[in-house]
């Protein structure tokens, strides 16, 4: 069946959540899948060991909970608070801020990186208890005003929004038991307002009260015997239950478009009033929710009969099950020869209140996802009051495979205690385009701002390759690419097959893994090498896999031999390797055009893919290249000068050059009218270039001293007095060139200087830059004084990346070489290498536009492993009022048991400081260091030095005004506010304080000399 109105669709494409004895939605899904009731009833063993005495327990006393693992951990340092503030907030806000990360990652949303708005929808229980806790508690360490906001819901959804970036409207929806679905509802009207471009939804509960049970009363809505027994004869209500679900919603257009995982499709929701509708307020009303559910069929352009299964609202009491059942029937037009399954996972997890909703629309999403629909629990016989017969629906209760209909859709109902209704229908995903890559090696990257974080989402990683069999790899890659945020510790791999991803990360010396921490690298410069470091297939396995790459080759290729009538592919990529076949590609009269090409396909490539320079520099032929990318030459220009440039320094004189191991100075006396110095590579290597008979001379004589050199692989003496002879010819060869300003810096080898407008366009220059000595040393020496660059080698091997790391007195350690193309003596494939180097700039902060890369054949994202957030333990459950003394708020004194519990070994974030923009300096004096230790418990980092600033650390006005009073507690001593901001440092606040006690000291000494005089 063909969907006709995908523009008002809304693709779920992410989703997290943590339920009952279910710690993700995978292991949600197989609970329900198994049919188990995720209820644990207590024993009497541990009643006992709870303080309950079984022979003094109301004999109503059902001892039940529903409720998650681990609900006391949030993992405070990723999303940048303090522990005091991570401590006080509502437990319920710490699980929201992971699970909406985690499930904006399932949706491959980078949230640093995504230029839309996006919306933030959820429902929070009210949670009074917690907010009694923390008004009472005694935390100094959290202003009482952001205190508040840390412990109040009302303020979730905006901290979360603040933390994350979320720019769309952030919303808290309370609508009692359906807030979550109208939470769902709520979003999707927006997206399709165009009020942001995602939306994140859904809805927790947590009960932070320790309770282990209730007493049971007829009539009220809490089960007789702790099962949820929905539609059945038995029922007698709900079991109190706490969990979590987040989804990721966006327009459906934009979701195929972007190639997103879709779990299912809105197709419509509806929201309603019952009004006075009913026998009470807190009765369910027939019309009200045949209306609700009869708009959202309408909404969706759907039939009835077209639905095949609806998760209900299903809380097993006597009244509200026969209702609702009731109104599907009006809702279905009372029509018995259609058949829909019906099913309640109160059945299974209890009311999650708040998250009941979300809860129902994550079980129904994978049912049309899994094309299986779940057991029903606890269904025999049906509730009498139930009017089945007048309707389609029968309760599930069996596991059933569901693939007769097309396309598969459901429905979703919640309702809320004082009529708020919302009804939802889904609808299947469409098939999505094939993924097409045909690329042989894939790099796979990941990131986490801890190792131990690092370490486990590697695990992770290692369990999703072996157990998801038919997960093409080249999905997983992409998605771990475009869909998750860098932080500082990384890691990446190449490989082809997802077997080898396996042997990488299962070997014991992870041969093939890299690992680095992020550098915030910050521009790049483009190094393009000469002649002589060519070689036979250079660059050939890239010439096959990278369309791009191949492109200009073959465009260059295609230009030379119109020109000069010579296959120059077949010289680069011969058939069969000879000793002929070498000496052709080291021919000077090839090598200069060839090289050119070839490097200039590689810089395009990398421009292709994002990375563009922001400084060019050339050595000797090289500098063409950059002149080219510059915008100097054009590409036929710079061709056509380059293949006059070699076929004249082959009619040259012969010559012969020799690299040298000595410094400009030294070489100096080694020179003589035979021999003169043609390139200074760095200040302690330099090339010299003449006659043979010259060269040979003082191989021989540098030899017998020990000092290293070797002859470069040219038969010419480039950049000598043998080129005198043909400078005028090549003078000529400009008269019909067009020379253009720059566009990009570029470092003249010529003056070492970056090359002037009236360089650049100056025939002059180019004929000095053939003769003269090439002073690559000076010109690289001024790239090194800018910061954070990134030094990219676009020729073939290591030549320049090689000359970059002798210059170790320039403070190369700020920066980083990578050559982009192997040594001829790696045995490695080109592509594999090239991932390789994007991987090492990744280290860098410098990514690629993926989406260039895989051109035509992009692939698909997937729902991929998520972050693994630690799991730091802080007060979940309290019982506030069991804990106050005193008859007043201001007197009372909140006494927590101290189960705070933290591996700081686990988080190595505090003890290392690569992040921070300031140097660590110690403290001195006794004020600096006492400043140390209040910042340091404050902030919760272990190395805090005197010069980093407050704001810096992830201060603000509020943390001030707090920080500012245990300094004055600290020193007895008023400091203003605005004089903390002016100093904030712990060198120039212990400056102020310093001086302040200083005239504190004057003062009373002034006072005490009085008082004597007085006496």
């Amino acid at each position: 069946m063909k969907n006709t109105s995908i523009k008002k669709d809304i693709a779920i494409i992410g989703m997290s959540g943590k339920f009952p004895q279910s710690k993700n939605i995978e292991q949600f899904w197989k609970n329900l899948q198994e049919g188990q009731e995720m209820i644990h009833f207590y024993s009497e063993l541990e009643l006992k060991e709870l303080g309950i005495n079984s022979k003094e327990k109301d004999p109503n006393f059902v001892g039940v909970t529903s409720r998650i693992d681990d609900a006391e951990c949030f993992d405070y340092q990723f999303f940048g608070y303090t522990k005091d503030e991570a401590e006080i907030m509502d437990p319920q806000t710490r699980l929201l801020h992971e699970h909406i990360w985690l499930a904006l990652e399932d949706s491959g949303t980078k949230t640093t990186h995504y230029g839309g708005k996006i919306g933030l929808y959820t429902a929070v229980n009210d949670n009074f208890n917690w907010r009694l806790h923390a008004k009472v508690s005694n935390n100094n360490k959290v202003n009482p005003f952001y205190a508040n906001q840390l412990s109040n819901r009302s303020f979730a959804n905006t901290l979360i929004s603040y933390k994350l970036n979320l720019k769309g409207p952030s919303l808290i929806v309370d609508t009692a038991c359906s807030s979550s679905l109208a939470a769902v509802h709520m979003a999707c009207r927006n997206l399709l307002l165009k009020e942001c471009s995602i939306a994140v939804t859904g809805g927790v509960k947590i009960l932070t009260r320790k309770e282990t049970g209730y007493n049971y009363e007829e009539g009220m809505i809490y089960s007789k015997d702790g099962h949820c027994r929905a539609f059945d004869e038995s029922s007698s209500g709900i079991v109190n239950g706490e969990g979590i679900g987040i989804v990721v919603l966006k327009r459906l257009e934009d979701a195929l478009r972007d190639r997103d995982n879709i779990y299912s499709v809105i197709r419509g929701t509806a929201l309603n009033n019952d009004g006075n509708r009913k026998v009470g307020y807190t009765a369910p009303s027939v019309q009200g929710q045949y209306e609700c559910i009869n708009l959202a069929h309408r909404m969706a352009d759907v039939t009835p009969e077209s639905i095949g299964y609806i998760e209900t609202h299903g809380t097993a009491t006597k009244l509200g099950d026969p209702i609702e059942i009731e109104a599907l029937n009006k809702a279905f037009n009372y029509d018995t020869n259609h058949s829909c399954a019906i099913g309640s996972v109160k059945t299974n997890i209890g009311h999650l209140d708040s998250a009941a909703g979300i809860a129902g629309l994550i079980k129904a999403t994978m049912v049309i996802n899994q094309k299986s629909i779940p057991e029903s629990l606890h269904f025999k016989i049906p509730n009498p009051q139930i009017n089945f017969k007048k309707g389609p629906f029968y309760v599930n209760t069996k596991q059933t495979a569901w693939n007769n209909h097309s396309p598969l859709r459901a429905g979703v109902s919640a309702f809320g205690i004082g009529g708020n209704n919302v009804h939802v229908i889904l609808e299947e995903a469409p098939e999505r385009a094939a993924s097409e890559t045909n690329n042989p090696y894939y790099l796979l990257r990941y990131s986490a701002k801890s190792q131990w974080s690092l370490d486990k989402f590697q695990e992770n990683l290692k369990t999703f390759l072996a157990t998801k069999k038919d997960t093409k790899l080249a999905d997983l890659a992409y998605t771990l690419q475009t869909g998750r945020d860098q932080f500082k510790y990384n890691r990446f791999l190449v490989c082809k097959s997802k077997e080898e991803a396996l042997k990488i990360l299962e070997s014991e010396d992870q041969d093939g893994l890299f690992s680095g921490k992020l550098k915030n690298t910050g521009k790049v410069a483009f190094m393009c090498s000469g002649s002589g470091s060519q070689y036979l297939n250079m660059g050939k396995d890239l010439y096959h896999d990278s369309p791009y790459f191949k492109e200009y080759i073959d465009k260059g290729f295609a230009y030379l031999e119109r020109e000069t009538g010579i296959d120059y592919g077949a010289i680069l990529f011969p058939k069969e390797q000879s000793a002929q076949q070498t000496n052709n590609i080291n021919d000077n009269i090839h090598t200069q055009p060839l090289v050119f090409v070839f490097e200039y396909a590689v810089a395009k490539t990398l421009m292709h893919l994002g990375i563009n320079p922001n400084y060019l520099i050339g050595h000797s032929t090289g500098e063409y290249v950059a002149a080219c990318l510059s915008g100097i030459f054009t590409f036929e220009a710079a061709l056509s000068l380059l293949i006059k440039r070699g076929e004249l320094m082959s009619a040259a004189p012969k010559g012969s050059m020799l690299s040298v191991s000595l410094s400009k100075e030294k070489i100096t006396a080694y020179l003589n009218s035979d021999v003169g110095l043609a390139v200074i590579n760095s200040p302690e290597s330099c090339v010299v270039s003449g006659t043979i008979e010259g060269i040979d001379a003082l191989k021989a004589i540098l030899e017998e001293k020990d000092i290293a050199c070797s002859r470069i692989r040219v038969s010419l003496a480039g950049h000598s007095f043998l080129l005198d002879s043909i400078l005028k010819e090549f003078e000529e060869a400009f008269r019909n060139i067009t020379l253009s300003e720059p566009t990009i810096p570029v470092l003249s080898n010529y003056t070492g200087e970056i090359l002037t407008k009236e360089e650049a366009t100056s025939v002059t220059y180019w004929v000095n830059h053939l003769r003269n000595t090439v002073q690559f040393s000076k010109g690289l020496q001024q790239l090194l004084t800018i910061k954070n660059l990134a030094f990219l080698e676009i020729g073939p091997g290591n030549a320049l990346t090689s000359v970059f790391k002798q210059h170790s007195k320039e403070n190369i350690h700020d920066h980083i070489a990578l050559n982009m193309l192997r040594h001829p003596s790696q045995e490695i494939n080109d592509t594999q290498f090239f991932l390789q180097q994007l991987g090492e700039l990744w280290f860098q902060g410098i990514d690629i536009n993926w989406e260039s890369y895989y051109g035509d054949y992009l692939p698909n994202k997937i729902s991929a492993p998520a972050y693994v957030f630690h799991q730091t333990k802080f007060l979940a459950r309290v019982n506030p009022l069991d804990n106050l003394n005193g008859n007043a708020f201001n007197t009372f004194e909140y006494e927590v048991e101290d189960n705070f519990n933290e591996d700081e070994e686990m988080y190595k974030e505090d003890a290392d400081r690569e992040l921070m923009n300031t140097p660590y300096k110690e403290p001195s004096t006794d004020t600096e260091k006492q400043l140390v230790e209040i910042w340091q418990d404050f902030f919760s980092i272990n190395k805090i030095g005197i010069l980093d600033d407050f704001f810096a650390l992830g201060g603000n006005s509020l943390k001030g005004v707090t920080m500012l009073k245990l300094i004055q507690k600290t020193f007895e001593i008023d400091i203003k506010i605005k004089d903390f901001y002016k100093k904030s440092t712990i060198k120039g606040l212990a400056a102020e304080i310093d001086l302040a006690l200083k005239f504190v000291i004057i003062q009373e000494e002034e006072i005490s000399s009085k008082m004597v005089i007085t006496i």
